[in-house]
């Protein structure tokens, strides 16, 4: 299944993530925001990785400023947030563009943003706070976005939880966090190699890889 890694902060979570060969390493590049990289120390990471396309991550940066840094920072591609950037997507034309639903959006709603973005957007990235699917509200309009629109999935999902996700949602890939070090080098990845072998382990027709 296809993985983004969104908010990395170290070399030590690029190169895990690359060998587990992601499609998409997101780097945070708004600054002021929770776990914003400094642009310079991206462009450092990113020598070190191959494979993972790289993803500048911007919250409430106009779009001039987003264009700007996807050509002055080399990036892949970018991701914006449709409450803010929704109605500037046509300004970014020509760019591999994520766009990320607040958490909370409803249903009715996110159908609206699909349907606008849908022309300039490889990927809309949708998190649910819910504790299992099934507390989803209006699911079944939920289920039809996932199977008409390219979705990555994110939640706050254990790895027991995970397979019932997947099951209900059916999304084209995960969105997944990266963390701190415990120290320059060193970090547990106990929680997230669970994840990936319940990827492994579950038989996955709707896989795009």
């Amino acid at each position: 299944m296809l993985i983004k890694a969104t908010r990395i902060t170290n070399l030590t979570d690029a190169r895990y993530f690359a060998a587990q060969a992601v499609r998409f390493l997101g780097f945070n590049l708004e600054e002021g925001t929770e776990g914003y990289l400094d642009p310079m120390y991206m462009r450092a990471i990113r020598e070190w990785v191959e494979g993972p396309v790289i993803v500048g991550e911007f919250s409430s940066s106009p779009v001039e400023i987003v264009r700007e840094a996807a050509t002055f920072f080399g990036l892949d591609a970018v991701q914006l947030k449709a409450d803010v950037h929704l109605n500037q997507l046509p300004q970014l034309a020509g760019l591999t563009l994520l766009l990320e639903l607040e958490a909370g959006t409803n249903a009715a709603t996110a159908d609206q943003v699909f349907q606008q973005a849908a022309p300039y957007v490889q990927f809309f990235i949708v998190q649910f706070l819910e504790e299992n699917p099934g507390a989803i509200p209006d699911l079944d309009q939920w289920q039809r976005l996932f199977s008409q629109y390219p979705v990555l999935l994110h939640t706050n999902a254990t790895a027991v939880q995970l397979p019932d996700w997947l099951e209900a949602l059916r999304p084209q890939g995960l969105s997944v966090v990266g963390g701190e070090e415990e120290r320059v080098g060193v970090k547990s990845f106990d929680q997230i190699e669970e994840i990936f072998e319940v990827l492994e382990s579950i038989d996955d027709p709707f896989s795009i890889q």
